[in-house]
């Protein structure tokens, strides 16, 4: 071989030898990926965590959304579809707050603008049950909202209770000088010493009512209420929530055990707030009852009949109510027992009424609160008690100059004692 071919050779054998080196210290293609992305490695795991980080907020900021669309939901349900929010005429909610929550900072205060004290006209919405579930929303149709004894069940109660609070705040609607009181104590042993009387409130707080709204939105049912109503020189329609100060003018009474008591009570309870006795007196409750406080229980406390109305109003039949069995369950058990205890001291049925709704032995306060009705108060009959307290004459006044009643209010216009 030449010179010349051996040098060929060997440059050839070098080349090959020096690329041979080049390939065997080369990374593979996976080795260059690896070393491509081993830079950026702690940036992918940083990524990672941004990522969930991104993912959990959007989770957080959905699930926040649905809360805030199931509160809106739930005030929205408790209020009239395209209604504005009520306000008093104040400016401030009638109640405040939405959905679960129905009491704010800016709800409507007790006797603004002294609105209560200058009252004239007692409402009283007897009491009948004592509430017990906090789906207050329920209130109008579910009998598990309240605590029902068994003679109470499938006989309408819910809409009866809530018909009735819907009527006191209507007629009080239309009489600005009118005090609406929610009368009944603690008289159930397995509910706690919770009152019929704040239960009642608590609903028409909690289903805004206060503005006359109807939550049945069946007219036809409440007919009976509308005639009533407008016989008296009113009606039951709703007045701009604008106008409503019902909240403001609306009190509890929290001892009453029985229908009788339901109105001596509440009207100790309106001297309390006004310091005088009310010029008329206006009672809602169940039809069937209206015969015993118009020709017992009025005459009893000697109320004169002319400042006395009777709104009666009773559930419809759909629920279950049936007025002919009400009416024979009231006439057995109260009317005729109070034909003979006006007062309700000596009668048995009567009696163990009282005891079996006072589990927790409250002891109404009125004869401190309400002195001039204290021998009214503890007057056990069987006889009527002679002495009138509120202002109006009696037949025996009439006949009896040197009477104490003239003494105090013919004379000397006693402060318990108004024009008649």
């Amino acid at each position: 071989m030449s010179e010349r071919a051996t040098q060929h050779h060997q440059d050839e054998t070098k080349q090959d030898n020096t690329t041979s080196t080049m390939l065997l210290s080369a990374p593979s293609t996976k080795q260059r990926r690896r070393f491509v992305h081993r830079p950026n490695a702690a940036l992918s795991a940083w990524s990672k965590r941004k990522l969930l980080f991104r993912i959990a907020s959007l989770v957080f900021l959905a699930s926040l959304a649905l809360a805030v669309l199931y509160r809106g939901m739930s005030t929205h349900s408790l209020s009239r579809p395209g209604s504005l929010p009520r306000l008093g005429p104040s400016g401030v909610h009638l109640r405040g707050g939405g959905g679960h929550v129905w009491v704010h900072s800016d709800s409507q205060l007790f006797n603004e603008r002294s609105v209560a004290t200058q009252a004239t006209h007692l409402i009283i919405v007897a009491g009948h049950s004592v509430l017990i579930s906090g789906q207050v929303e329920n209130a109008p149709f579910d009998e598990s909202v309240w605590y029902l004894l068994d003679y109470q069940r499938n006989k309408g109660l819910p809409h009866a209770i809530v018909s009735h609070i819907q009527t006191g705040i209507r007629l009080a609607l239309h009489d600005e000088k009118s005090l609406l009181v929610f009368s009944g104590g603690e008289t159930r042993a397995q509910t706690g010493p919770d009152t019929e009387g704040a239960s009642y409130f608590r609903v028409a707080d909690a289903l805004d009512l206060w503005d006359g709204r109807d939550v049945f939105g069946d007219v036809g049912d409440e007919s009976h209420v509308a005639a009533k109503t407008e016989s008296m020189g009113g009606d039951v329609g709703p007045k701009s929530p604008l106008q409503s100060t019902v909240r403001a003018r609306t009190i509890t009474e929290e001892y009453a055990t029985d229908s009788f008591e339901n109105l001596m009570f509440s009207i100790c309870r309106f001297h309390d707030i006004t310091g005088t006795y009310p010029q008329k007196i206006t009672m809602v409750s169940f039809s069937f009852k209206q015969q015993r406080f118009e020709t017992l229980h009025a005459n009893a406390l000697q109320w004169p009949l002319s400042r006395f109305q009777y709104v009666g109003v009773d559930p419809p039949s759909s629920t279950g109510f049936d007025l002919q069995e009400a009416s024979d369950g009231e006439r057995n058990n109260s009317l005729i027992p109070f034909k003979t205890d006006p007062y309700g001291c000596h009668t048995e049925v009567l009696q163990k009424k009282r005891r079996e709704r006072n589990p927790f032995a409250r002891m109404a306060p009125y004869e401190l609160t309400c002195p001039d009705m204290k021998e009214l108060l503890k007057w056990c009959g069987p006889s009527v008690i002679p002495k009138n307290y509120y202002g109006t004459p009696t037949s025996e006044d009439m006949s009896q100059r040197d009477h104490p009643f003239h003494q105090s209010c013919g004379l000397k216009r006693h402060f318990t004692c108004i024009p008649y």
